[in-house]
């Protein structure tokens, strides 16, 4: 269902929201893809990228993150630094928690990430 309403009505009437928005970023990535293999003849496999190399997470606790999709705000930048990204689900929860409603929740997510014993479970099956 394609609405015109705005969002407010959608959800009191129960609809569920979503905004499709377009990204040049994946254009942009298979631009390069394509140049690197014509300028220096290497062929690069996305889906074979690792999720755990050193010098990525090292740059992205550093704060390097101009030009990075959702990394580059200064706002992000410098959770980031406070964090210390060292998995891939880190990432995952920065770009997730860096929204205007979870934005809050960033120091207490650091807090816990850096002291795990601040975690206090709902159930012992999440742990």
């Amino acid at each position: 269902l394609l609405t015109q309403w705005t969002m407010t009505e959608d959800e009191r009437l129960g609809l569920l929201k979503i905004d499709f928005l377009g990204l040049r970023n994946l254009s942009i990535i298979h631009q390069i893809i394509n140049q690197v293999k014509k300028d220096l003849n290497i062929d690069i496999d996305i889906e074979s990228i690792p999720f755990d190399d050193e010098k990525v997470f090292k740059m992205l606790s550093l704060g390097e993150t101009t030009g990075l999709f959702q990394l580059e705000s200064d706002g992000v930048r410098d959770a980031l630094r406070r964090l210390q990204p060292q998995h891939f689900e880190d990432i995952v929860a920065m770009t997730s928690l860096y929204r205007p409603g979870p934005m809050e929740e960033i120091p207490t997510y650091i807090a816990r990430r850096h002291d795990p014993s601040k975690v206090a479970y709902l159930h012992p099956d999440l742990e």
